[in-house]
């Protein structure tokens, strides 16, 4: 039998460098995370300000807003922001202590805004008016995600709110192959190299786990929420309502 090489990590763009199949948010990624996302991910910025639009709906005073997998803390601080002298609160959670410590000093300004390094789904909620999970139940085993969604759904009240973003896959190989490549050209038109979108795309095996339309709806309807509807769709990368 011959024996496997070893790669390198290979450069996936912004400075950032990643082995096959080990992709992570933790390290230095904190440093360069909002330029990455925001090139890799179409719409990734108007999607935040969607986001912030739906919640005047759903954010109550001395409510309670939460944002799993907030990362550098940028959505949380612009739903702070569009409802700043409501009394709401805003709590943004991840488990990386690099991003928990980015977001924390990014928010530092908003008393109503706290960060906490911890595993959203180890967590129990009294009560939350409105949550968002903005490209984040895609890295979680999908028993955890599950247990999340249900824990979310039980501390919201009637008419509360969650919106899911997430990338997604097609049901079929030839509508898979379309959107994979149409993406992969997106992405090189965003300025990386055809090595980094390589690089970004082994880095992804096994880390990434993209479900479909269809499977991430009947998932949060299987938490409970009798409404779901798609709010904005681009290629593969899809943004969801959910309402209790």
């Amino acid at each position: 039998m011959v024996p496997r090489t070893a790669v390198a990590p290979l450069p996936v763009g912004d400075g950032i460098h990643a082995d096959a199949a080990r992709w992570t948010f933790g390290g230095d990624v904190f440093q360069t995370f909002d330029q990455h996302v925001s090139k890799s991910v179409p719409l990734y910025r108007e999607g935040h300000e969607l986001v912030a639009q739906l919640s005047d709906f759903f954010v109550r005073p001395d409510g309670l807003v939460l944002d799993v997998g907030c990362s550098t803390g940028t959505l949380i601080r612009t739903l702070a922001e569009r409802h700043q002298g409501s009394g709401a609160r805003f709590l943004g959670v991840d488990v990386e202590p690099g991003m928990t410590a980015a977001a924390a000093e990014q928010c530092a300004a908003y008393p109503e805004i706290s960060i906490l390094e911890a595993d959203a789904a180890a967590m129990e909620f009294d009560r939350l008016d409105f949550a968002t999970l903005y490209y984040t139940l895609q890295f979680m085993p999908r028993e955890r995600r599950r247990t999340l969604l249900a824990s979310l759904y039980a501390a919201l009240p009637e008419g509360g709110a969650i919106v899911v973003f997430e990338k997604v896959r097609s049901a079929t190989p030839m509508l898979q192959d379309l959107m994979q490549q149409t993406y992969q050209e997106f992405k090189v038109n965003q300025g990386y190299t055809p090595d980094e979108v390589l690089g970004k795309s082994r880095s992804l095996k096994g880390v990434l786990d993209c479900l479909t339309s269809e499977e991430n709806v009947a998932m949060l309807r299987g938490a409970g929420f009798g409404q779901v509807m798609t709010m904005q769709k681009y290629i593969c990368f899809e943004g969801f309502l959910a309402v209790k």
